[in-house]
């Protein structure tokens, strides 16, 4: 055997030889092949990869449209269907957004009546694709491409329909964007060179081509079989296929569709609205990176192989006999043996170094077998410190390892009971799919996060983070899940109850910066009807169309200071409240307003701390909430108001970031009614949120109470189930101790308003102080008027600034001096001057975080004669 073996060496390393090359050459050629394979893999991964990022791109520009015109319609100039006001809106929208046309609104008759740019011509929009899709679907629509009537633009249009209350089309608006917006945010720099940008409307017309070639924007592309599957395909998809210039490249469609998903609030059915078209070159030519190699793999190969039978005839003759030794002792280590060494030997040549290798090499892989094992004890040590869950899973979705975090978080009572168990025996059973296509991913090869839902051993749920990769547990083994896992239910929660607290104080400012203009025209509104109702008696038909105006202008003064009650604007007239005492005095009118199928009952705590609050705002407050509470109970129930001392300590605040830690007076609001369902409780303080029918109520009511109690620097809470009632908790901060409660000042009589002082009126806007002036000298008054501190101050300097008794001023004044500041220059001039302000919104001078200065006099707008009157008097006599 021993002489078949010596007698074949030389063949054996022949056919070795002859093996390598054709293994090489093979080699070669598959290499070859496998260049080309992965160029055009990665040309088609780059197509799939740049058509879903343009894709997330169209789907915003989707969203933007449509969110352009929700946030427009919510505007009552443009529910008004007044063309200069709902213009007014329209240009305000274009002038705060990027890309667009034009934005308007037109009649059901498709006439242009409403339109941000001012058009030449009248213009009919009926024959527009949006307009007859909106008016045949009463949806929101996205057109076709189409030239812009007014300015000549290429744009694509989105609609929205405002509808009646009988649910026919009122006005449709509109947001006309310009596909060469489309191509600027499209047009990545990061494209590959060679790649083209396709985007098409829904019938397939032409919006953008990058770069520009043969076709022309608005041009039906259906005859190209890469737009027509792109503008009739259902879904996401890659191709190849040759571009109009003639070039083969992948080919990414991803088709945009306005869903409900992208107009919050608004449910429609999906409609496709563009097409985006990635196309990347299919690079196939790699014959260049391969004519380096031939010559050199040639001169390689034959130096190996001389090499190769020069080393085949040394090693036959001297090396054979210590080799087979040296492979007997390796068998042996191979089998776990680390004790085994070769004798010990004198030569110096190679294989005794060999031999002498090989036992130090025995000696370092014992000593390595005793390092790994500490390594290993070490290696599990670390994991059971590690405070997340770090678990390994196999193809089949069983638990090969798993650290005692992650046990405990499972409730598992040790590592070896879940050792081997089906992971989706701990995954909610609607997250199982998607989990489960995660760890197949991760496995083939790929790095991703999840999260989902973990169920635990006692069935509790917990939203849990994953960071996954793929791991070798073995050189041979094959791709195993590894993944580190952190709880973040509670993070979650807190970062939602953060949200919604950001989203309710950006939407207080909002609805706070209207309020300054619109009070000014609710003012001249209010008091001019007010005149006109008075002075037409004799006329009744007239005077009944006076009393509508002036009933609906008090209508928006109420809805004004609601809005600015929830946006924390509102001008409080704080005082050292006893809560019991005030809730005492308020049950018989709230029973009485409820009805006698609701029961009122009242627990109040004795030795209730005071708060610093508004008694009017708090009144209404607690009459909101129980006018709610009894909508709640149609058929009857139980109200209980309760009231308590309580401390809010750092852990709840660490639960309810919206709130202070610290001591409050609670007010509980509790009924026996329908309850809320958790969607309905998130957007329950949010403005015109109702639940109840068109024109049963304005969605106001607990907007303005969340207002109220945050404007006191308090901290609101619901907690309400199904079937189960619903509790509103308001917690007031609670005053300094041993402060007294203080008494109003009561106001002067309305049979005391007339005088025959001198008043200066300063009022910028001129139909303002037109009416304010007319009905001062109604009164009996001498009255003075300025538009701007500057002229107010100049008639103080005059022979006439001696004799003014009273300065009644707006706050906000144009100019370098606002009111404040000219009631201060007056005061150096005419020490003993009287001063009474106006304002219609509170972000001013005499009003500090919603609290009214001390010692300071403030008419706020709109504000009827009669309280006009009053206030002139009580200033005076101030």
């Amino acid at each position: 055997m021993l002489a078949y073996f010596r007698a074949g060496v030389t063949a054996r390393v022949l056919g070795f030889l002859g093996l390598c090359l054709a293994l090489g050459g093979l080699v070669g050629i598959w290499t070859i092949e496998q260049y080309q394979q992965v160029a055009e893999k990665l040309a088609f991964e780059s197509a799939k990869r740049l058509g879903d990022f343009t894709g997330s791109i169209g789907t915003q520009i989707v969203r933007n449209g449509f969110s352009t015109l929700q946030a427009m319609s919510g505007f009552q100039r443009v529910q008004g269907m007044n063309p200069k006001d709902c213009s007014d809106v329209a240009r305000f929208f274009l002038n705060s957004s990027l890309g667009y046309s034009n934005i308007g609104a037109v009649t059901p008759a498709g006439d242009l009546y409403c339109s941000a740019l001012k058009a030449p011509h009248p213009v009919n929009h009926r024959d527009a694709v949006w307009f007859k899709r909106t008016m045949q679907t009463g949806a929101p629509a996205v057109g076709n491409f189409q030239i812009n009537p007014v300015n000549g633009k290429q744009i694509i249009t989105f609609s929205m329909p405002l509808k009646k209350p009988d649910g026919s089309i009122a006005q449709i608006i509109f947001a006309s964007l310009e596909t060469a917006y489309i191509e600027s945010v499209i047009r990545l720099p990061s494209l590959p060179a060679g790649s083209t940008v396709t985007v098409i409307d829904q019938d397939g017309n032409l919006l953008v081509d990058h770069p520009a070639g043969s076709a022309t924007p608005g041009e039906n592309m259906t005859h190209w079989p890469i737009a027509a599957r792109g503008a009739s395909a259902a879904t996401r998809f890659v191709m190849e296929g040759t571009g109009l210039d003639g070039s083969r490249r992948f080919y990414a469609s991803t088709g945009i569709y306005a869903r409900g998903a992208l107009i919050p609030g608004i449910a429609t059915q999906p409609t496709k609205s563009i097409s985006i078209i990635i196309g990347v070159p299919a690079k196939r030519d790699i014959a260049t990176l391969l004519t380096p190699l031939k010559a050199s793999g040639a001169a390689i190969g034959l130096v190996f192989l001389l090499i190769l039978t020069g080393t085949y005839i040394f090693l036959s003759r001297t090396m054979l006999r210590p080799i087979r030794q040296i492979h007997a002792a390796a068998r042996q280590l191979r089998r776990g043996d680390f004790s085994v060494r070769l004798p010990a030997t004198s030569r110096r040549d190679e294989i005794g170094m060999l031999s002498n290798s090989f036992n130090e090499m025995a000696s370092a892989l014992a000593e390595r077998d005793s390092d790994l094992r500490q390594t290993s004890e070490r290696l599990r040590r670390i994991l059971d410190t590690e405070p997340g869950c770090v678990k390994i899973l196999d193809r089949d979705l069983r638990f090969v390892d798993i650290n005692r975090a992650g046990a405990e978080l499972m409730c598992a009572p040790d590592i070896e009971s879940v050792r081997g168990a089906d992971v989706l025996d701990f995954v909610a059973e609607e997250d199982h799919e998607r989990f489960r296509a995660h760890i197949l991913s991760v496995i083939d090869g790929r790095r991703e996060s999840i999260t989902y839902q973990l169920v635990d051993c006692n069935g509790d749920r917990h939203w849990i983070e994953s960071h996954a990769a793929a791991i070798r547990l073995a050189d041979d083994a094959q791709h195993a899940y590894i993944a580190i896992s952190r709880d973040k239910t509670e993070e979650l929660k807190t970062a939602a109850q953060l949200v919604q607290a950001q989203k309710m104080e950006s939407i207080g400012r909002l609805t706070g910066g209207v309020a300054h203009d619109f009070n000014n025209l609710l003012t001249v509104m209010l008091g001019n009807a007010e005149v006109l109702v008075e002075r037409l008696a004799d006329r009744p038909e007239l005077r009944h169309l006076a009393g509508m105006i002036e009933q609906a202008a008090q209508r928006g003064s109420e809805l004004t200071h609601r809005m600015l009650a929830f946006a924390r604007r509102q001008v409080l007239r704080p005082t050292e409240l006893d809560v019991n005492t005030l809730v005492t005095q308020l049950t018989d009118l709230i029973g009485r307003t409820l009805g006698e199928d609701v029961r009122v009952r009242l627990d109040t705590a004795p030795g209730l701390w005071h708060v610093s609050a508004d008694p009017a705002q708090m009144e209404s407050a607690l009459l909101n909430l129980a006018l709610n509470a009894r909508d709640a109970m149609p058929d009857g129930g139980m109200l209980t108001i309760e009231t308590s001392n309580v401390h809010l300590d750092a852990d709840y605040a660490a639960l309810n970031p919206a709130a202070t830690p610290g001591d409050y007076v609670l007010v509980a609001v509790s009924d026996s009614g329908t309850g809320m369902t958790p969607a309905v409780m998130e957007k329950a303080f949010d403005p015109f949120f109702t639940t109840k029918p068109t024109g049963k109520g304005s969605g106001l009511g607990l907007s303005m109470v969340y207002g109220f109690v945050k404007q006191s620097q308090g901290h609101i809470k619901i907690y309400s189930e199904a079937g189960q009632g619903t509790t509103i908790r308001i917690y007031l901060p609670k005053s300094a101790e041993g402060t007294a409660v203080r008494e109003i000042p009561e106001a002067v009589h309305e049979t005391d308003v007339n005088g025959q002082e001198t008043i200066l009126v300063v009022e910028d806007e001129e139909a303002v102080r037109a009416y304010v002036c007319a009905q001062l000298r109604d009164l009996g008054y001498r009255v003075l008027e300025a538009p701007h501190a500057e002229a107010a101050l100049a008639i103080f300097e005059g022979e006439d600034g001696a004799s003014i008794d009273l300065l009644f001023t707006d706050v906000v004044l144009p100019g370098g001096l606002n009111g404040r500041q000219l009631a201060e220059r007056a005061a150096l001039l005419h020490p003993r001057l009287k001063v009474l302000y106006t304002t219609g919104y509170t972000e001013n001078a005499v009003v500090h975080n919603g609290k009214l200065d001390a010692g300071v006099q403030l008419l706020t707008k709109p504000y009827r004669r009669a309280d006009l009157a009053r206030q002139i008097r009580q200033a005076l006599f101030a």
